[in-house]
C-alpha cells in the first residue's frame, strides 16, 4: 500500500461517524497499516496517524474553502429571506406595543404629582 493508498484508506475511515465503528474499522485495519511503507519508515501507531491526517485535513485550506463553498451553496436564499422578514415583522410589532404602553402611561401625570 503506497501513501496514497493509505490516504484515501485514511479518510475513508475518518467518514466514520459512529464512534465505535469507527475504532473497530482501526482495529481492522491496523495489521494492513503496519504492513505500508510509511508505518516501516515512522512507526506512527494507527489511532495517532488517523488524529494527526484529521488535524492535517481540517487545517489545510483548499478543503476548508470547498467546506465553505459547499455550505454556502446549500443555504436557501428565499428561506433566509423568509425568516429576516420575520424577524423584521416581530421586531415592528413589539416596537408597536412598547409605544402602546409607554403613551398609555400618562407620564405628565406622574410628575405633576408633588
Amino acid at each position: 500500500m503506497d501513501n496514497i493508498e493509505l490516504e484515501n484508506k485514511i479518510k475513508e475511515l475518518l467518514e466514520i461517524e459512529n464512534y465505535f465503528d469507527f475504532m473497530m474499522a482501526l482495529k481492522d485495519f491496523e495489521g494492513e497499516y503496519k504492513q505500508t511503507d510509511f508505518y516501516k519508515a515512522t512507526k506512527i501507531n494507527l489511532l495517532d496517524a488517523v488524529k494527526n491526517a484529521r488535524i492535517h485535513y481540517i487545517l489545510q485550506l483548499k478543503d476548508l474553502s470547498k467546506k465553505v463553498n459547499t455550505f454556502l451553496n446549500s443555504l436557501n436564499l428565499e428561506k433566509i429571506q423568509e425568516l429576516i422578514e420575520q424577524f423584521g415583522s416581530v421586531l415592528g410589532q413589539e416596537n408597536e406595543e412598547v409605544m402602546k404602553e409607554i403613551n398609555a402611561l400618562n407620564l405628565g401625570e406622574l410628575f405633576s404629582n408633588k
